[in-house]
């Protein structure tokens, strides 16, 4: 039982390294691109959340290669964010296994 057990040691080990590092790609995310039509006009917005609120920045005009650029970190953001909710789950399974008492 001692193998087992061990191999479940490391694996959590691993899940909350994994567990850190998808945390800090979160935080690293700048926020997001949001587009607000005021009247009959369009206007970019970087949306993110700083001390608990959500705050708007204004852009101006956007070119191509940096709305591109958004576009790739939402999608990295939204990758990252099921990893962590992935991890998670195994990080719970993981304990609750490990807590479990030997037979002998």
């Amino acid at each position: 039982m001692g193998i087992i057990k061990g191999a479940l040691k490391e694996e959590l080990k691993n899940s909350l390294g994994m567990l850190k590092r998808y945390e800090e790609e979160i935080n690293k995310a700048k926020g997001c691109l949001v587009k607000k039509k005021i009247g009959k006009k369009i206007y970019c917005y970087l949306v993110r959340r700083e001390k608990g609120e959500v705050k708007f920045f204004y852009q101006g005009h956007l070119s191509n290669d940096l709305k591109k650029k958004y576009k790739n970190q939402k999608e990295q953001l939204i990758k990252y964010k099921r990893l962590l909710s992935q991890v998670k789950g195994q990080i719970k399974f993981l304990r609750r296994a490990l807590r479990g008492k030997e037979s002998i």
